[in-house]
């Protein structure tokens, strides 16, 4: 069984974060998006993965991954450019399938338990499936009994609740519907048509709810609340650097070559590698990324990325982007929010 990432897209909503680069490789609790989806396919034994790169930045994608010996794994690239839909970017992986059933990831999904249902599906297709609280900005599907009866992408009235997790697996059989394709409304071929089209056919599509959690991190919002679940639920927690005149409560991870003195960081926490925090506060559900200098600060919910300095601050709910700069010059605020783009400086 192979594996394929879906890396594209522009990720409008998380401006000024993706104006230098893709949203997946934006770290929550200490690593990428789309590395986490890339360690769930290696878990269940898929090494060999596609990734499918958009236009934004994908130079940046395969500098990072590279040829995914790192991971365990080989990585395939494959550029689409223009977005022109899911099934479009799966159609492009046609001969790197090679007449292998697959499974389809997400690039911007995270999702915790699941895949075992994919992976093991004889189906033509099989699906992950979660409750939604808005399906209109979701393909949704409708279900009867044990059924998938129908699918429909974004409908404006209430059909269900139950939303494509953005998880499939496939039988080579799908690239053969997808030729059969035409552009939707929004000139885009769409994977729920696709699927929809097996229906159709006549044929079952096996389907599953997301056992634990799953987040589309398309907005900051969603990021924070990702970073959030992942700290909870998805890091390991251990101590591999210097502790000095402070106060480490509850679960923190602090990497290789980090150093805390005369601060408290409150769990749970991510700080990488290389990292120092000194005269701080860190509040729980904050990742700060390798190589950071957080000095005279307090930081809490948020997400602070590689190589950013942060100093005589307060914040809160913010994501701060690569090698930013946020310092006040004179008497601290009650708290700020903001989110940064790679490379602002900030001094308030």
């Amino acid at each position: 069984m192979k594996g394929i990432i879906l890396h594209g897209g522009k990720g409008t909503r998380l401006r000024p974060l993706t104006h230098t680069g893709p949203k997946q490789l934006i770290k929550v609790g200490g690593k990428p998006i789309s590395q986490w989806g890339i360690e769930n396919l290696i878990r269940y034994g898929i090494t060999d993965i596609a990734i499918v790169l958009g236009n934004n930045y994908p130079e940046k994608v395969v500098e990072y991954y590279g040829d995914g010996s790192s991971l365990g794994a080989h990585f395939t690239y494959i550029y689409q450019g223009e977005a022109r839909g899911l099934a479009e970017a799966i159609y492009r992986c046609k001969e790197f399938v090679d007449g292998d059933r697959f499974v389809v990831h997400l690039g911007d999904n995270i999702v915790q338990h699941g895949l075992e249902v994919l992976v093991n599906s004889t189906d033509e297709s099989a699906v992950l499936l979660a409750k939604v609280d808005e399906p209109s900005r979701y393909g949704i599907a409708v279900v009867d009994g044990n059924k998938i009866v129908k699918l429909v992408e974004k409908p404006k009235e209430f059909l269900s609740d139950l939303a494509l997790v953005g998880v499939y697996s496939f039988s080579p059989h799908i690239f053969d519907i997808i030729e059969s394709l035409k552009p939707s409304k929004r000139k885009e071929l769409e994977i729920t048509e696709a699927i929809e089209k097996i229906i159709i056919e006549g044929k079952t599509i096996g389907f599953s709810e997301v056992d634990g959690w799953w987040k589309d991190t398309g907005t900051p919002e969603d990021m924070l609340s990702a970073n959030m679940r992942i700290l909870d639920f998805s890091t390991d927690y251990d101590t591999k650097g210097t502790v000095e005149a402070s106060k480490i409560e509850g679960r923190v991870f602090l990497g290789k070559d980090s150093k805390i003195t005369n601060s408290t960081v409150r769990g749970p926490v991510y700080i990488g590698d290389g990292t120092v925090v000194e005269n701080s506060f860190i509040g729980s559900y904050t990742s700060i990324g390798g190589a950071c200098h957080i000095s005279g600060s307090e930081l809490t919910n948020s997400i602070v990325l590689d190589s950013s300095t942060v100093s005589d601050s307060n914040l809160n709910g913010s994501i701060i982007g690569f090698k930013c700069t946020i310092k006040r010059n004179n008497e601290k605020p009650a708290g700020s929010r903001m989110i940064t783009g790679e490379g602002t400086s900030i001094y308030i």
